[in-house]
């Protein structure tokens, strides 16, 4: 009996322990929050681009981007002190994003569910054990290819299959016959492909043949192929079902995308019935027929184009609301001339646009699709986002205000900020592709001949012949070569070698150099005002991080931190860390 009740004792620690799951290191503690190890890693490796530039990041660098993460946490739960997140502007902020989300689990609960199931991804799994080397011979024909056409197309492959099966090498054939502009050079060859590489069509027919066999015609959206497979080989070390099932179930996302537009469609269909979503063809046609009308622009606004009774019309109903023909207008805007409003669909298909949505978003919410998303990480994400942003523009950004007085005590405490430093003029004249044409005109000029005269007559830059090309005033580091070039001449009236840009070449003569100076308060006065204003917010924000982290006390696991990844401390970084 004791060994009994022991065992049941055991069993029941290891169901606890079971039920518990893995436990989530925390790396900080901010007030009520924590940052988890996973939340920090992901954070670190967005900063950094990638999971192997994040690794070489010193320790302090870690700490740094750990202090913003809870610097953004404190300001959250600053914000909600302030009730901010009771505020109008961030519900209906929090309500577009939690909608959208809900929409999202909708989609994959009607739609990508029913058609990537758990066994649709084992049969893919399961044809995946090999991969075939085919060739093919391919007749085009276009979605708009007549039925005679066709028909040609057709007989003139069966007419090759029959000259395939009395021996013509289907290599021959390909290279001969195949529109297929890929593979027809290389008799046909399309290599090795595994399953889910080809359309369903092609693909179903490779896989249902043997090595040698020619099977066909088979029709697909490209055309007609015959279709000869010449080997079938497993794929070696491939991986278990399990580890390969949330990749199939990817990959099943663009071969089955047809299947669920089709799905979808139906889905929504079902919710038009069940709405009892009716239209008014009458109404319906006041607005396309108003737009069919030749004497209007459709490239303008439409609006003025109606009467407020006629946008007051009801062109479809549904289980608790309406489309009015002005809702006509507006999903419209400005897009009316590219419609053919001689089709009634084009009209229908206009008030479904505005209806399905609202639909869609009745039945997510009649699901409980909108509960699930309001607590979902991404919509939690936004609300501290939200949050955080509007606390940051209230206690920061609204709070500083410089004042003249301000921006010129900055001016008069930061003087080296608004130095202008030296700047040239020079005149060039741009020669294209003619180094010989260069040096005449520059020994002309060398010579005496006036240089201006010379650039009027020879210069060739479109930019710069209006000013008989003058350019300038600037600083040294513009203008490349030539600029470069204009801050090692000595004096002014100098004359430059002649330099070559690329395929092209220049003379340049110095003009005059203007000396660095201190700008005046008025002439820096834009720059003074941003450099003001830059710093007050930096010094406010600084001091209300400071508030914060004193409210909302921080608290860092360094082991945990440096745990993340393995870390080996630079001997300099370890000496600044210790006490």
């Amino acid at each position: 009996m004791k060994k009994f009740r022991l065992a049941i004792l055991a069993a029941a620690m290891i169901l606890t322990i079971i039920g518990c799951g893995p436990r989530e290191t925390v790396v900080a503690r901010v007030g009520r929050e924590k940052i988890t190890s996973q939340e920090f890693k992901d954070e670190f490796i967005r900063r950094h681009r990638t999971e192997e530039n994040a690794q070489r990041q010193s320790f302090q660098v870690r700490e740094k981007v750990l202090r913003d993460m809870s610097v953004n946490l404190a300001f959250y739960q600053m914000g909600l002190d302030k009730k901010i997140d009771e505020r109008q502007q961030v519900k209906d902020q929090l309500s577009s994003t939690a909608r959208r989300k809900a929409l999202d689990l909708l989609y994959r609960k009607q739609v990508v569910e029913k058609v990537i199931t758990d066994d649709a991804a084992k049969k893919f799994y399961d044809k995946s054990g090999e991969e075939i080397r085919a060739r093919h011979i391919l007749l085009k024909t276009a979605p708009d290819t007549s039925m005679s056409d066709t028909t040609r197309i057709k007989a003139r492959l069966d007419s090759i299959m029959k000259a395939v099966a009395a021996g013509l090498d289907f290599k021959a054939a390909a290279k001969m016959f195949s529109e297929d502009g890929t593979s027809a050079a290389d008799s046909g060859d399309l290599g090795f492909f595994q399953w889910g590489r080809m359309v369903e069509e092609f693909q179903q027919a490779a896989w249902s043949a043997k090595p040698g066999q020619v099977v066909g015609p088979v029709r697909t959206n490209y055309g007609y192929h015959l279709i000869r497979v010449e080997e079938r080989r497993p794929i070696a070390n491939r991986k278990s079902f399990a580890e390969s099932k949330e990749q199939i179930k990817s990959q099943l996302h663009e071969v089955e995308g047809g299947k669920m537009m089709d799905v979808a469609r139906a889905y929504v269909e079902s919710l038009r019935k069940a709405a009892k979503l009716t239209y008014d063809e009458k109404n319906m046609d006041v607005f396309r027929k108003r737009l069919l009308d030749p004497t209007i622009s459709q490239t303008q606004s439409l609006s003025p184009m109606f009467t407020e009774d006629q946008k007051a019309l009801t062109v479809a109903t549904y289980k608790g609301g309406k489309v009015t023909l002005n809702e006509l207008i507006q999903k419209v805007a400005g897009n009316a001339g590219r419609v053919n409003w001689n089709d009634k669909q084009a009209v229908l298909d206009l008030v479904h646009a505005i209806a399905e949505p609202i639909l869609l978003e009745k039945d997510a919410e009649k699901q409980g699709f909108y509960k699930t998303a309001l607590k979902s990480p991404e919509v939690v994400a936004e609300k501290r986002r939200a949050i955080t942003a509007m606390l940051e523009k209230e206690e920061i950004t609204d709070k500083v205000s410089p004042t003249e007085a301000d921006e010129k005590r900055f001016y008069e405490s930061h003087l080296a900020n608004f130095i202008q430093p030296e700047t040239r003029v020079v005149r060039e004249i741009f020669i294209k592709e003619d180094s010989l044409k260069a040096a005449g005109i520059r020994t002309r000029a060398l010579k005496g001949e006036n240089f201006a005269k010379l650039a009027l007559r020879y210069n060739e830059k479109e930019s710069t012949k209006p000013d008989t090309g003058r350019i300038g005033p600037f600083e040294e580091k513009r203008f490349g070569f030539i600029g470069k070039t204009a801050f090692m001449l000595k004096n002014v009236g100098d004359i430059s070698d002649v330099l070559a840009v690329g395929t092209n070449y220049s003379v340049i003569q110095l003009l005059n150099v203007l000396p660095s100076r201190t700008k005046s308060f008025d002439e820096a006065q834009a720059d003074v005002r941003r450099q003001t204003r830059q710093t007050m917010t930096d010094e406010r924000r600084k001091t209300l991080e400071e508030e914060a982290l004193q409210k909302f006390s921080l608290d860092i696991d360094a082991k945990a931190l440096a745990a993340v990844w393995p870390i080996t401390e630079k001997k300099e970084d370890k000496i600044a860390r210790e006490p």
